[in-house]
């Protein structure tokens, strides 16, 4: 038994001032981060949309606003945008704009427009997308439409559009967590 016993005492010795101090925090922190599982990036995208569709005989006026919220995590801006506004295939902007149209704008926080849109004739369905360059500006964006239009109600002859504003963010999930820190 005494052979076994200076051994024994070294090997304790040895684990006892590796598990001591700032150097057994290291250790027992790396084993903690091995146990844990990997890192995994979360894509989430919060959206705001505006649309009307106009459903009255005479010219109606439609005018609104919304903010987004941007933070250092988003990525990218998607815009998406669609205007009808009825028999322009045949008369487009007859009158300059002036009695049909939609006027939508982003902008940034710090005031500068981002994207606009002006249009008195149908618009294809499109998407645009802005980059950050290097980054988004950070804090409440807002997106404005201004629009005039007419319809008839229960027809397919009625102006209208949609104008919907997505800000993609990217963050990293740490397990047990499940939500983005």
């Amino acid at each position: 038994m005494k052979r076994y016993l200076l051994p024994l005492a070294l090997v304790l010795t040895l684990v006892l001032s590796n598990t001591a101090g700032c150097m057994g925090l290291i250790q027992a922190r790396e084993s903690l981060e091995a146990m844990r599982g990997e890192a995994e990036e979360s894509i989430t995208v919060e959206s705001v949309s505006l649309s009307h569709v106009f459903d009255s005989i005479e010219i109606e006026p439609y005018s609104n606003s919304s903010t987004i919220e941007v933070d250092e995590g988003a990525t990218q801006i998607i815009i998406y945008r669609k205007v009808t506004i009825t028999g322009t295939d045949s008369i487009s902007c007859f009158d300059g704009g002036i009695t049909r149209y939609v006027r939508a704008t982003l902008v940034d926080p710090n005031g500068e427009t981002a994207w606009e849109l002006d249009e008195c004739q149908d618009v294809q369905p499109i998407t645009i997308t802005i980059t950050p360059d290097p980054t988004l500006p950070i804090g409440e964006w807002t997106l404005s439409v201004d629009a005039r239009g007419f319809g008839i109600p229960g027809t397919a002859a009625q102006d209208s559009f949609t104008v919907t504003v997505s800000v993609q963010n990217t963050c990293i999930i740490y397990p047990p967590n499940d939500v983005c820190s």
